[in-house]
């Protein structure tokens, strides 16, 4: 113990080190709920120690209490590394999930009155007025399920155009998140350093920066590192969003290419620098959109022949009227000189004249009993017309390899997407189980330092009885 006065330091600081742990151990407690707090912990160090000569000349320490060495938080960098890229690929496959369903619900198939339903009613109505080709009531029932063909192909454009504005719509709002969290980073920044660079700690600070880049990768593919003086760098592919004390803001550039579909592409603002942004939701859903393109055009692809087929024998053949007259095209394009006049999604109709039933073709010659070209029409369902990647298809078949190309994609993004879950979930453990606050642990740490409070105020009254034996009543005994 220190000489005279100076043992009341000792007590002075075990009772500050003491008041300060249990200060740290309330701030652990009521925050045990909050997002992103990861819990601190106050280590305590051995005060300098006092060096005095005794008897005889020996030079001896003398300890002169505690003192706090840190308030540190129990993170690790590694379990934040595996959870934030396993959560950068959670965030591109629920975005290619929930896209791949969207694009399912439009389609409607297998099990729903989709395309394939409007086609099988089309090709029967053929069916029926290769049977009949002189009934006027037949062809009336081929221009009605022409009609709800035409009506259903229109419906599905439309709906794929709503999808890719949404997810453009989607893109931009991403984007600006990601501007708002970069440049909370580096605000966040500039106080660590402020406060660190004093001597202080940021941990709260530090708490909300980690809290927004683990947002942050839930939205791109980031790169996050933190240097020696607690600045945290961030960058997307090597183009750096955060550094330091200053963030870059991106933006979408919605462009549209001569003949080609509006694309979405994420830029530095004010250049023209893409940033390659192939993770996150972000990425998921730009990804998406390209995946909603290549299904138009596969489906565009299947009604383009198929108008073209059944345009080619309509035109071949003769009304039953009296006089025959040719045949015209079955279908039509609804915009003309879109697209250049090409008929597909979107833009596809039925031919004006065929409101006159008169005017749809059944025969090849005109003739009472001819029913070629309806039984033509209606055999078109079954001709190899199509080339695909596993041959020559007809036009079901075409349509089954696209509904078995976008279940196959939703099946993996789904599986991928639930594996991904429970890969992030454990990693969170992980890191729970390492920064998380546990309460048992937080009430024997209270007790501990309560108990060492407590002695610290003891060896003050102890110091006080010494110094007042001292004072008061030595040199006082024979008087």
């Amino acid at each position: 113990m220190a000489f005279g006065f100076g043992s009341y330091q000792i007590a002075k600081s075990g009772l500050y080190v003491n008041e300060q742990a249990l200060n740290i151990t309330g701030h652990n407690i009521t925050n045990m709920n909050t997002p992103g707090y990861v819990r601190q912990q106050v280590i305590i160090k051995d005060a300098p120690y006092q060096s005095s000569l005794y008897d005889r000349g020996n030079l001896q320490q003398i300890g002169l209490g505690a003192d706090l060495q840190q308030i540190r938080q129990i993170r690790n960098d590694f379990l934040d590394d595996i959870y934030r890229n396993e959560n950068t690929d959670l965030g591109y496959w629920e975005a290619r999930q929930k896209s791949v369903q969207e694009v399912e619900a439009i389609l409607a198939d297998p099990m729903g009155k989709g395309l394939q339903w409007a086609m099988n009613q089309f090709w029967d109505s053929w069916q029926e007025l290769a049977k009949e080709p002189e009934s006027l009531t037949v062809k009336a029932i081929v221009r009605q399920r022409g009609e709800a063909l035409v009506n259903t192909i229109n419906h599905i454009s439309s709906q794929f155009d709503k999808l890719r504005s949404d997810l453009g719509e989607e893109i931009n709002t991403r984007i600006n998140e990601v501007n708002k969290i970069t440049s909370q980073i580096a605000e966040l920044n500039i106080d660590i350093f402020k406060y660190e660079a004093a001597g202080g700690t940021a941990n709260d600070y530090r708490d909300q920066r980690n809290l927004l880049a683990d947002r942050l990768t839930k939205l791109i593919n980031a790169d996050i590192t933190e240097n020696q003086e607690g600045l945290m760098f961030i960058t997307i592919e090597g183009h750096a969003i955060v550094n330091r004390s200053k963030s870059v803001n991106l933006y979408v550039d919605m462009d549209k290419e001569p003949g080609k579909k509006l694309s979405y592409t994420p830029k530095i603002e004010g250049s023209e620098i893409s940033v390659p942004i192939k993770g996150g939701l972000i990425g998921g859903l730009i990804d998406s959109v390209k995946e909603v393109d290549d299904v138009k055009n596969l489906l565009n692809e299947l009604i383009g022949t198929m108008t073209e087929e059944v345009n080619r024998l309509h035109k071949s053949g003769k009304t039953m009227g009296n006089p025959p007259k040719d045949g015209e095209d079955f279908f039509t394009s609804l915009k003309i000189g879109s697209d250049g006049g090409n008929i597909g999604l979107g833009n596809i109709k039925l031919n004006d004249n065929l409101k006159d039933p008169n005017n749809i073709v059944a025969s090849k010659s005109g003739y009472s009993g001819d029913n070629t070209i309806a039984l033509d029409i209606a055999n078109l369902r079954h001709a190899a017309l199509i080339a695909d990647n596993t041959g020559i298809l007809n036009m079901d078949e075409y349509y089954r390899t696209i509904i078995l190309k976008v279940g196959q994609s939703g099946n993996k993004a789904a599986e991928i997407s639930e594996n991904q879950r429970k890969l992030v979930q454990a990693a969170d453990m992980n890191r729970q189980t390492l920064s998380g606050v546990s309460l048992d642990e937080e009430m024997t740490f209270m007790m501990k330092y309560k108990f060492a409070y407590d002695a610290s105020s003891r060896a003050f009254n102890a110091i006080d009885d010494m110094i007042d034996t001292l004072i008061n009543r030595m040199g006082i005994v024979g008087r």
